[in-house]
């Protein structure tokens, strides 16, 4: 289970180290909190869209791409020929939205390019403590799960003439909480159970040194990624 590989991982441009990702997902958090203009947030995002593409992720890109012009399309037409409470309603959500979705991608990145034994060795080379990498290691793995598992209960539901959709909702709300949202709650719970059980079940807690087949270490790609975007996170609060 957790040494699958991902797809996106086999086509990828650009191969960067665990810790490399962890610290740009805390830039990004940052730059997200200091971020001083629209433009500012505009170029953010296609940096790490950028990365993403470069890293082979490019369904994920494109979905988040179209995402992300979806919600900036919200905003500007609500600002435009909206007013009063509905004009807050829906600007309010699309800031909120927006403020988070760069996060949101990065994250994205960060567990759809990694393996689970190289972000354990990674992280051990920090010299955290067991008590914070198994817990971020399970999550790693937590959230691809829950995907899964929420695209086989879609499928499933399909045949009952159910959809997970906004539409699906407001026309059969009661199945569509009964049917998809309440068996995907489940599901959460019981997967993190079982993915608790799996890697106690691999020696997760063994208190030797943890060995990797692939070597883990720091590119010259890890340094230009950090470079740039660290240049950008706080050089670009004078510029923009």
């Amino acid at each position: 289970m957790y040494e699958q590989s991902n797809v996106h991982m086999q086509v990828s441009t650009v191969k960067l180290d665990p810790r490399t990702k962890i610290y740009l997902l805390l830039l990004v958090n940052v730059a997200v909190f200091l971020s001083p203009s629209f433009q500012y947030e505009l170029l953010l995002m296609v940096i790490i869209f950028s990365l993403c593409l470069l890293m082979g992720m490019l369904s994920f890109s494109i979905k988040m791409m179209l995402g992300y012009g979806f919600i900036l399309g919200i905003h500007f037409i609500s600002e435009r020929f909206l007013s009063g409470t509905w004009e807050l309603m829906f600007v309010s959500f699309a800031m909120f939205i927006r403020k988070i979705f760069p996060c949101v991608v990065m994250g994205g990145l960060l567990v759809g390019t990694t393996k689970i034994n190289e972000f354990m060795t990674a992280l051990g080379k920090l010299r955290l403590s067991k008590k914070v990498i198994i817990p971020l290691a399970v999550m790693l793995r937590y959230f691809p799960m829950i995907g899964e598992d929420w695209r086989y209960i879609k499928d499933a539901m399909k045949l009952r003439g159910i959809s997970p959709s906004i539409i699906g909702f407001l026309t059969k709300p009661m199945q569509t909480v009964e049917c998809i949202y309440v068996p995907l709650m489940m599901a959460a719970s019981k997967i993190a159970d079982e993915l608790s059980a799996a890697s106690i079940a691999r020696g997760i807690e063994n208190p030797k040194e943890r060995s990797c087949f692939q070597h883990v270490h720091f590119q010259l790609s890890d340094s230009i990624v950090v470079f740039v975007l660290t240049f950008f996170v706080f050089g670009g609060l004078f510029i923009c």
